[in-house]
């Protein structure tokens, strides 16, 4: 169990801030404790309610320092997914964000980066599903890559994207 003030990574709202923990907020028979998560990226008071157990969405502890820095050394050596089937393609994206673990999430935003760049030789545009996957994937790894080195977002795009084109 995380403790109130701990960082996680909750589902597609990424790093979250564990403000309290609390019984129920729905009422009724539910007798489940729920975490108060307030999103990093939102300055608006979004909070969230998670389950303390047996949520269906992927709640995480935030990687280490140390973890954020292999994660950034091994992105050259990472393969990019095999998608033979572009039928296939948006499943397998949304299987991968799902996943959410920071090694798949870097892994999708390197097959969209290696789409994005064969597609300048042939003065094609990048379809609509592959933006709408890199910015989900780039904004949920990016913020935990933040929140895991002490940096800015800036600061971790760019540190990820010198990674990238090695």
């Amino acid at each position: 169990m995380f403790e109130k003030g701990e960082l996680v990574y909750y589902g597609t709202a990424g790093v979250c801030k564990i403000t309290d923990i609390c019984t129920s907020p729905f009422g009724g028979n539910d007798g489940r404790m729920y975490y108060v998560l307030a999103p990093n990226d939102f300055d608006n008071g979004t909070l969230i309610y998670a389950p303390t157990e047996g949520g269906n969405v992927l709640l995480r502890a935030v990687i280490t320092q140390e973890e954020a820095e292999n994660l950034l050394a091994s992105i050259p050596t990472l393969a990019p997914l095999n998608v033979t089937n572009e039928k296939h393609r948006r499943e397998e994206y949304r299987n991968t964000l799902k996943e959410g673990t920071p090694f798949a999430l870097a892994v999708l935003i390197k097959t969209i980066y290696l789409r994005r760049a064969a597609l300048v030789n042939t003065k094609k545009r990048l379809s609509e599903n592959d933006t709408e996957f890199d910015k989900m994937a780039r904004r949920a790894l990016l913020g935990e890559l933040s929140a895991s080195l002490g940096i800015t977002g800036a600061e971790a795009e760019a540190r990820f994207d010198k990674a990238l084109d090695k």
